[in-house]
């Protein structure tokens, strides 16, 4: 990867970081990225939604291929897609590696197809009345036909360029990139050819491989900014010029459609690339990269290119984006203003177009998309004793007693790489911590007798925890004046509430010090307002994983946690209860 990440798990993506999708929503519609992205209330699943990660990883398999030099290589022997191999065939151009790399073409669609059925079945939202069956043969031909044209041009270009820049360097070691471009064989490869003479066919294609990120990888391949505040997953730099080419791989047709959304991503990727290559975990290059001069989309149904325009003052974007980066981090619950019966750009997450429950549709249909419901108009309440609403659970607290024991960075449940500590009063004890990664750097400065002031209850495994953000203080206790202080053993640690299921989502994966986790989550709304309800691990029950979108559900003894500025209840398999009560079947009224 260009950068080495953050020690961060797969999901340890901050809803507080600025990002390429998250910039893109922000600037089309403010509240549907709070409820999308700040939230993480999700959609119903589409195929095509699963589509653009396979085909990505398949299009970088092909592009990982080394071909033998001189013994060949077997028709339909691809890496990606294995087990299909046929007879032997010399490949001693670019124009018979062209007809070697068609032959991977069936192996390849075969094991895409493959591929989205099994995500298909594991989804557990899907759009009513749509099918993996929908996306034909024939669409992924293309992709994968496209694929490889695409970077066959690239290969093309650094022939006719003579290998580029760095080709003595390639000789003298290979891949001079201390983040070299992914290729199935690790080895040096044996085409390399002595000083001085022209390059060959196997020279560009070695060359010209692009770095992409990597299917081998199961960890997430980010550039984070220096300072932690924004981070991308890039696709694809090609670095062979001298100089870098961005490109984002596209699961679609390119020809005919409104390019303004991926251009601001590309432009994002354009400025994050410059910012991270002062990143102190950036691997030295043997070779001098040069800037960004060009960033393009390939979309790969129709093999369209789509060239962006590029930054010019990089230092005034810098200005720009962490601006809206703290506007993000301040947004909270009531910016939304969801009692709204006009729309209105005025306020914190104004928008001219949705207002209340109502909320732009862009990335699924543009401004003429007719507006959607992400939190649905049900005539609901919450129920009675013992349950309380959704819009009354614990907000912020403010206690005092004797800080000691700081420890960390180390993982939270998330994966996030946080600060803590403990404070004891009276005989009881709590752990605090960052609410998230760099939310609250400065709690290591303070030791003794303190006020913690705005701190989130909740907790975690059967103790308590004050998680500390931008909203937080922490003061020495004569500083504190007549400050109210809540007693620590009556923080509120637990809730019951009830409310019919929103969003279904779950994710799983294998952290950076190769651990697997796993997670389930539900956003559940009462009428008064909403929260997510998170399973990690072992607390994921048949039950909770079942849920349905409209289950009305009913939680006793969740655990209260924050995410984000926003509250968070956890399942706790031993202590928390769940009681689901499932809409009646739709019954045809012909």
């Amino acid at each position: 990867m260009p950068v080495i990440p953050q020690p961060t798990g797969v999901h340890a993506r901050s809803r507080r970081r600025l990002s390429a999708s998250s910039l893109v929503t922000w600037e089309r519609c403010k509240r549907d990225w709070f409820l999308t992205r700040r939230l993480g209330i999700r959609v119903p699943m589409h195929p095509e939604m699963l589509l653009g990660h396979i085909v990505e990883e398949a299009a970088t398999g092909i592009w990982m291929e080394r071909p033998h030099p001189t013994d060949g290589m077997a028709k339909a022997a691809s890496t990606w897609a294995p087990g299909h191999e046929g007879e032997q065939m010399e490949i001693n151009s670019l124009e018979t590696l062209n007809e070697w790399l068609r032959t991977l073409m069936r192996p390849i669609v075969d094991k895409i197809i493959e591929d989205i059925n099994e995500d298909w079945s594991n989804c557990l939202w899907k759009a009513e009345g749509r099918s993996v069956g929908e996306i034909k043969r024939e669409k992924l031909n293309a992709m994968v036909k496209n694929a490889i044209k695409l970077q066959m041009k690239e290969t093309e270009a650094c022939l006719d360029a003579d290998g580029g820049p760095h080709l003595e360097a390639f000789r003298n070691g290979g891949d001079p990139f201390g983040t070299p471009a992914p290729c199935w064989d690790q080895e040096l490869g044996l085409g390399w050819q002595p000083k001085g003479t022209p390059c060959t066919w196997w020279e560009a294609w070695e060359i010209a491989r692009p770095w992409a990120k990597d299917p081998r990888i199961h960890t997430a391949q980010r550039l984070f900014h220096p300072d932690g505040w924004a981070a991308g997953e890039l696709d694809v730099a090609s670095r062979w010029r001298g100089e870098i080419h961005i490109i984002d791989i596209k699961a679609n047709r390119g020809t005919g459609r409104d390019h303004s959304g991926v251009a601001h991503q590309l432009r994002f990727y354009q400025w994050l690339w410059h910012e991270t290559r002062r990143h102190p975990s950036k691997p030295e290059n043997r070779v001098e990269e040069g800037e960004v001069t060009e960033a393009n989309s390939w979309h790969l149904a129709d093999g369209f290119v789509h060239k962006a325009e590029l930054i010019e003052k990089l230092d005034e974007e810098t200005i720009r984006l962490k601006a809206i980066q703290k506007e993000m981090a301040a947004a909270s619950m009531s910016d939304l203003k969801l009692k709204t019966t006009e729309p209105s750009e005025e306020g914190g997450l104004g928008c001219g177009v949705c207002h209340g429950l109502q909320t732009c549709d862009y990335p699924r249909g543009g401004r003429e998309q007719p507006l959607h419901s992400l939190i649905p108009d049900l005539d609901i309440k919450p129920a009675g004793s013992p349950y309380g609403a959704i819009a009354d659970l614990p907000s912020r607290v403010t206690v005092k007693g004797a800080l000691h024991g700081h420890w960390g960075p180390m993982p939270n449940h998330y994966g996030d790489h946080v600060i803590g500590a403990a404070i004891t009063a009276g005989g009881k004890s709590a752990v605090i911590e960052e609410m998230g990664v760099n939310q609250f750097p400065t709690l290591h400065d303070y030791e003794g007798n303190v006020v913690v002031i705005n701190a989130a209850p909740g907790q975690w495994r059967g103790m308590i925890r004050l998680y500390l953000d931008s909203d937080s203080q922490v003061v020495k206790e004569q500083e504190a004046g007549d400050l109210d202080i809540d007693r620590m053993g009556l923080i509120p640690t637990r809730a019951n509430v009830s409310g019919v299921v929103i969003s279904r989502g779950a994710n799983s994966g294998t952290n950076a010090k190769g651990k697997d986790w796993s997670m389930a989550t539900a956003h559940i709304w009462d009428g008064t307002a909403l929260t997510e309800v998170v399973a990690f691990g072992r607390g994921r029950s048949e039950t909770f994983d079942n849920l349905k979108v409209g289950d009305h559900i009913r939680l006793m003894a969740a655990e209260i946690g924050w995410r984000e500025g926003t509250p968070q209840l956890r399942m706790d398999p031993r202590n928390t209860r769940m009681t689901v009560e499932s809409p009646p079947p739709e019954t045809d009224s012909s």
